[in-house]
C-alpha cells in the first residue's frame, strides 16, 4: 500500500506490526515518504508513544504503552471513518479457524526440524506445500475484502505467495524468524487485523 500523506496512525501503526524497526523500514511498511516518517517518528517520542533504543549493532523504533494506546485509538477511529466495522469483524470469524490450521501446521512443521537437525534443508514434500498454498488461496478472498474496505490491507497474500515459492527448495521459508517467513508474515496480519477490531489475541 502506498499513501500520499504519511499520517501518524501509519507511522505507529508499522511500529506495532514490525515490533521494532528503524526509520527506513518503518516507512517501507506503508509506502510513506521516508523523510516525513522521520519527522513523525520524532514527534511520537516527544508525545512519549513511541522510543529509540539499541540493541546489539541495531537501532529503532518501538511502541511504548501510550504508544500502543494511540495506535488503538487511531485505528477505531479509522474503523468508525471507513464504515468497516462489519466486514472486518467479518473476515476475522473466517480467519479464525483458517489460523487454527495454519499454526498446527507451522507448529508440525517446527517439530519435525527439530528431529533433523543438522540435516539439509531439502523443501516441502507435496503434501505440506500444498496446505500452504490452499491456505493462501483461502486466504487471499479474506484480503480482497479486507482491502475493499481498508487498503492498508493490502500485500500480505502476494508476499505469503513468494513465502511458499521460497518453501519449495528451502522449507525453512515457512517458520523462520530472520526473514519475511510464512509465519512471521500470518502473525503479523493476524496482529493488523485483532488491533483493527481492538480485541486480544
Amino acid at each position: 500500500m502506498s499513501s500520499d500523506q504519511p499520517t501518524m496512525l501509519l507511522t505507529l501503526h508499522s511500529i506495532r506490526l514490525l515490533g521494532f524497526a528503524d526509520a527506513g523500514a518503518v516507512a517501507k511498511r506503508f509506502g510513506q515518504d521516508p523523510q516525513q516518517v522521520e519527522r513523525l517518528l520524532i514527534e511520537a517520542g516527544l508525545r512519549g508513544w513511541a522510543v529509540r533504543s539499541s540493541f546489539g549493532d541495531s537501532r529503532g523504533w518501538s511502541l511504548t504503552v501510550a504508544g500502543r494506546a494511540e495506535n488503538e485509538r487511531l485505528l477505531a477511529e479509522e474503523l468508525e471513518v471507513a464504515g468497516a466495522r462489519a466486514a472486518v469483524t467479518s473476515v476475522h470469524a473466517e480467519f479464525v479457524p483458517l489460523n487454527t490450521d495454519i499454526v498446527a501446521a507451522c507448529s508440525q512443521l517446527q517439530l519435525d526440524r527439530l528431529f533433523q537437525d543438522n540435516q539439509p534443508d531439502q523443501g516441502l514434500d507435496h503434501r505440506k506445500h500444498q496446505t500452504f498454498t490452499d491456505a493462501v488461496t483461502s486466504f487471499r478472498g479474506l484480503e480482497t475484502r479486507l482491502a475493499g474496505a481498508l487498503p492498508r490491507f493490502g500485500g500480505y497474500a502476494q508476499r505469503l505467495d513468494q513465502a511458499v515459492a521460497n518453501a519449495a527448495t528451502e522449507a525453512t521459508w515457512l517458520i523462520a524468524t530472520d526473514r519475511d517467513s510464512f509465519h512471521r508474515i500470518w502473525f503479523e496480519f493476524h496482529e493488523d487485523l485483532i488491533a483493527t477490531l481492538g480485541i486480544q489475541r
